[in-house]
């Protein structure tokens, strides 16, 4: 090989080094603060709604003290839930409105108002320009939290994932059911957002029940396969819950009664491996499967007595996991391990705090 040609590979091996580890996008994004003009040195990050992109290199979403900043108009207006959103320029005030509850924001004010209530922000929405276009940019978290719209952040994916707000429809066994969270944007999502999205969740329940957060986000894994199973995606069924499970006598149940779907399933019997046809119950969401299977674990019977006695008198979950291999929850005889496993992996026990 020529040296010129050894020269020009060098070069160009370099030059792939140092853009890889540059932080800022190819745009030009500048902003003010304390009156002085300054130059974006961050990372760019990605805005999903319901799983789909809302914001991109052209109207990014950056961090800025410490928060996620989004363009209102192209994430929130345009695209994403659309909100609707009023902006009056001589008073620095974008007003939003979105399913009957109404939040302002001022540029440049550490402030907010809900409804008639000021509350506190980090960070003042302020302007932003991006390759000479100017975009208002609003504090992600706070305006969600104010609408009522689902926020996810996932750190190391440098993704914010929003929503459709659970609106409550019924309450069984401590937990809120509520709704729009299906299994269709659960498998779209990676591992991690997965985790993200049901740990929270799952932690609630946990309080409420006493099933261990590692537990339910275990199985609901394993059971699942990650939200992309037939069953789960069929079903919003995520931890294998037949139509029948002892004889249907335990309280506390938010399955209809008669929704279901027949899937092919495998199970072991006498140490083999077999494949049967069976009918599964199906959920009107995500919420409603984990419900469901928490009522199960607490109040299903066998015989006079508890099917899963002790369950929630221990915080170990290598004690419930026993107490479920005990009460006969799974035919597999490597589940136990299976479970273990996962919740050492993806360190799932950080979601067993009350």
């Amino acid at each position: 090989m020529k040296k010129s040609m050894k020269k020009w590979i060098i070069l160009c091996a370099t030059l792939i080094i140092i853009l890889a580890g540059m932080n800022v996008s190819a745009a030009e994004i500048t902003y003010k603060k304390s009156g002085n003009l300054r130059v974006y040195q961050g990372k760019i990050y990605q805005v999903y709604y319901e799983g789909t992109p809302i914001t991109w290199d052209s109207a990014p979403a950056v961090l800025i003290n410490g928060n996620i900043m989004i363009p209102y108009q192209t994430a929130l207006v345009a695209n994403g839930p659309q909100l609707k959103a009023v902006y009056r320029s001589v008073l620095k005030r974008v007003t939003f409105t979105y399913n009957n509850k109404k939040v302002r924001m001022y540029r440049g004010k550490k402030y907010m108002y809900v409804g008639k209530k000021k509350k506190k922000i980090l960070t003042a929405p302020l302007n932003m320009t991006v390759d000479g276009k100017k975009y208002l940019m609003v504090p992600a978290k706070a305006l969600c939290k104010a609408l009522g719209l689902g926020y996810t952040y996932v750190k190391s994916e440098k993704s914010v994932y929003i929503t459709k707000p659970e609106e409550p429809e019924m309450v069984t066994s401590g937990l809120n059911i509520s709704g729009n969270l299906t299994t269709k944007t659960l498998s779209a999502m990676t591992t991690q957002q997965f985790i993200a999205t049901l740990g929270p969740i799952a932690q609630e329940d946990y309080k409420k029940t006493g099933v261990l957060a590692s537990v339910t986000l275990a199985q609901a894994i394993n059971e699942s396969g990650w939200g992309k199973t037939t069953l789960a995606q069929q079903g919003n069924n995520i931890f294998g819950m037949k139509i029948r499970l002892s004889e249907n006598t335990w309280g506390g149940s938010v399955w209809d009664g008669k929704s279901y779907v027949t899937i092919y399933t495998k199970e072991e019997v006498n140490g083999r491996k077999v494949t049967i046809s069976a009918k599964f119950r199906k959920y009107k969401n995500v919420i409603e499967s984990i419900a469901d299977h928490s009522a199960y674990l607490v109040n299903a019977k066998n015989g006079s007595s508890k099917r899963y006695a002790g369950l929630t008198s221990t915080s170990s979950y290598s004690k419930q996991l026993s107490i479920l291999q005990k009460g006969g929850y799974c035919t597999w005889s490597s589940y136990v391990k299976e479970l273990t496993n996962l919740i050492k992996k993806y360190n799932l026990t950080k979601y067993d705090v009350k």
